[in-house]
Formats: structure tokens, sequence, C-alpha cells
């Protein structure tokens, strides 16, 4: 089923909306702005944005680009990593190594989506999109087990853990590690 919603005055159509695997050698990034609608960017959304424009990615870090029709409306990037939670269950580490106590996850390491566009579910179509892409691919002939990334307290409490079941373990302040294990 479409989902329709309005943006301005024109219909929001999610068959619109397109994820495409950035190249800096295709097409360079445009300028845009990720602060939240206050200036404030606790996630540092924008300065990693600021750095992949500059910077060529890690190695295992993929960036894909939204667009809607042709307008860039945002972009958001995953890791491969092994993860362990610590002793402490408050904790999360992600990194290279292999212990009984590590599963292979998918970190979704930043998230950003101009502010136009925000509020019309394109988060969701990010999680569907890693949540397909971790059920379809193996790591070392292992499984991707869980999905990970960094929120805000406010934004897990009200979308991710009450609409998509992540669950949310605090992290700072006003961040949090949002989770799902994948089954």
């Amino acid at each position: 089923m479409r989902n329709t919603k309005m943006i301005s005055n024109l219909p929001f159509d999610s068959d619109r909306l397109k994820f495409i695997k950035y190249s800096a050698q295709e097409q360079p990034l445009p300028n845009l702005n990720f602060a939240q609608s206050n200036g404030e960017d606790p996630l540092h959304v924008q300065d990693y944005y600021q750095r992949i424009r500059t910077e060529k990615p890690h190695d295992n870090e993929a960036i894909f680009v939204l667009k809607y029709e042709s307008e860039w409306i945002g972009f958001f990037s995953i890791v491969f990593a092994n993860i362990r939670r610590e002793r402490n269950h408050k904790t999360f580490i992600l990194g290279k190594f292999d212990t009984p106590n590590s599963i292979k996850g998918l970190l979704i390491n930043k998230i950003g989506i101009i502010q136009e566009y925000r509020c019309y579910g394109i988060g969701r179509y990010i999680l569907q999109f890693c949540i397909g892409l971790s059920k379809s691919l193996e790591l070392d002939n292992q499984k991707i087990r869980i999905i990970i990334f960094e929120t805000t307290k406010s934004v897990a409490e009200k979308i991710y853990h009450r609409k998509y079941r992540f669950n949310v373990i605090e992290k700072e302040s006003r961040v949090v590690w949002a989770y799902k294990i994948i089954h």
C-alpha cells in the first residue's frame, strides 16, 4: 500500500523515495542542514555529514543518500561490526573482537533527514531497509543478529520503542542506544 502524506502542499509518495549507495567519485554531496529546529545537534549528525563530504568514508562503512524524486533529502550510514554488551548491561561495545559474548551486528552509524522531510516516516523505511539487508547477509558464515543505533532519548521513547519495538539502553544524558535482535 502506498504511503501518501502532505509535504508543504504536495503529497508525499513513498514510491518516489530512493536509496542510492553513495560514491564520492560519481557525485559530491550537496551542502545540507541536519540540525534540529532549535539549532541543536545532540547526535553530531551535521559534523559527521561535513566530514563525509570532504573525506573518504571508512573501509567498512557504507553510505546511502536519500532522494525524493530528484531532491537530496538526507543520508544514512551503516557499519557491520561485532557487538558485545558489557556486564553492566548498560553499554554496548563495537569492534573487531570475536569472543563468545559478541554477535554480528549492523550499526546504523548516522541518519540525517532535512527538516522539511522529517515526521513523514522516512526513518521507518530506513529501518525496513536495514532489517531486510541484515536478514539477507551473512558475515563470516554468521547471520547478523542485531541492529543498533544512537538516537535521542525522546525519539527512542516516542517512536522507536513504541512503534517498532526497539529496546533502549541509556548511553548519555540525552542519548540512548536503540537496538533490536533479528531472528
